[in-house]
């Protein structure tokens, strides 16, 4: 293992680098901490059977000036959406996480295969500088090993190139918090407070690729509205909170799914008629339809007689087939277990909205508007003040630019939204 520090050292680094395929493993200093609150210890890189450790901020280490930019040589990089947020720059990163899970339905287990490093030295007293304390060597033999157990073909381009990017761009804003409420809540998560923001974590690797969000013990998709978790996250002095929701997103979708034209007025009042009960009704039974199953009574509504022909046609197609095929990926009906017409169905309505919504974030960053301070299945979160009616036009208008129609809510926290 070399230590890249003096010219020589990167002149040879670089000649590899530049030529060939890499493995790269960013440590930081706190393993726990978010990136965007924290800092790059090293990079461990692996080229070819030999393997280097770029230094940042070790201890044992001189923080070398290297250009990593230049190489059109493909990158594997574990962690590729932390990485991003990094203001280091290479070219042509390809997400490890993506190759294991996507393709072999394997998720790593990382932070398993570092506990027997990282506890012998947290019983020495460390906690939150493992990364620079760890002395390299002892790094660099446990990285090798873990690089040597890894199988890396290929990935799925549109998750690497398009949805990861994304999803790292929305993590860098962070969310604003009243400090002493957020400790109150999360005591143990102070830690992962920078001043007043907080970071949240996307996770794609799921077999929709629908993301969860956690991080530091929150789960940011699953906050309580009635308990007051909510009220702890605030917008930016002078700035309001604005949440755009998609109305009766799944069955929207559903809709277009089968060719059925929906009223663009609230849907759930469309189906409340149908069903002859009142609008909270009508939600209730529509999710145990869409979720439970089409019976025959439902079928004497035109629509869900539809829906029950393309539920079925769809399940004869992927046990044809082998796998369930959105948009943009294709899904191998094996990764589900104890796969149904039903199950099958409720995979491609997950996964397509979630394709919609990572589409509709690609196009706001292509037109310049801001992303989401936090997506979360059906709901985009913003912050604004009373000089951006333009661009929250131009948001909405974007958000409802496949057919999908929102509605907003405006508050002072999150929790009077």
């Amino acid at each position: 293992m070399t230590i890249v520090e003096n010219q020589q050292e990167i002149q040879d680094f670089l000649t590899k680098w530049n030529n060939e395929r890499s493995i790269i493993i960013p440590i930081w200093e706190d393993l726990e901490r978010h990136p965007m609150n924290n800092s790059l210890s090293f990079l461990y890189v692996y080229i070819g059977g030999d393997d280097f450790i770029i230094p940042f901020h070790h201890n044992d280490c001189q923080t070398p000036t290297i250009d990593l930019s230049q190489s059109t040589q493909s990158k594997w990089i574990w962690n590729k959406k932390g990485f991003l947020q990094t203001n280091i720059q290479i070219q042509n990163i390809k997400d490890v996480q993506s190759s294991l899970f996507f393709d072999q339905n394997q998720i790593y287990p990382f932070g398993d295969k570092l506990e027997p490093l990282t506890n012998f030295y947290t019983r020495l007293g460390l906690r939150d500088d493992l990364g620079k304390s760890i002395p390299i060597m002892k790094w660099g033999e446990v990285l090798k090993g873990i690089v040597g157990e890894w199988n890396l073909d290929k990935t799925n381009e549109w998750i690497d190139d398009t949805m990861i990017p994304l999803l790292s761009e929305s993590e860098r804003t962070g969310i604003h918090v009243d400090t002493k409420k957020f400790i109150d809540r999360w005591p143990a998560s102070s830690k992962n407070l920078n001043n007043d923001i907080v970071y949240t974590e996307y996770n794609p690797y799921t077999i929709t690729s629908r993301p969860s969000n956690r991080h530091g013990g929150i789960n940011f998709s699953a906050l309580n509205k009635k308990d007051g978790t909510r009220d702890v996250f605030i917008p930016k002095p002078g700035k309001l909170f604005l949440q755009f929701d998609y109305d009766a997103y799944h069955v929207r979708i559903i809709g277009k799914l089968i060719g059925y034209d929906l009223p663009k007025t609230s849907v759930h009042q469309w189906l409340a008629d149908q069903y002859g009960c009142e609008y909270d009704d009508s939600k209730g039974r529509t999710f145990r339809i869409l979720y439970g199953g089409v019976s025959e009574e439902d079928k004497a509504i035109p629509f869900f007689s539809n829906v029950d022909d393309f539920i079925q046609t769809f399940w004869k197609t992927t046990q044809s087939t082998g796998f369930i095929q959105t948009p943009k990926r294709r899904i191998p009906l094996s990764y589900v277990e104890e796969p149904n017409a039903q199950k099958v169905f409720n995979y491609l309505l997950q996964s397509m909205e979630t394709e919609f919504n990572i589409e509709v974030m690609k196009k706001m960053k292509e037109g310049g508007l801001p992303l989401p301070i936090l997506y979360t299945y059906d709901s985009f979160l913003y912050q604004f003040d009373n000089t951006e009616i333009e661009t929250i036009k131009g948001v909405k208008s974007v958000l409802e630019s496949f057919g999908f129609p929102v509605k907003a809510d405006w508050g002072s926290d999150y929790g009077k939204l």
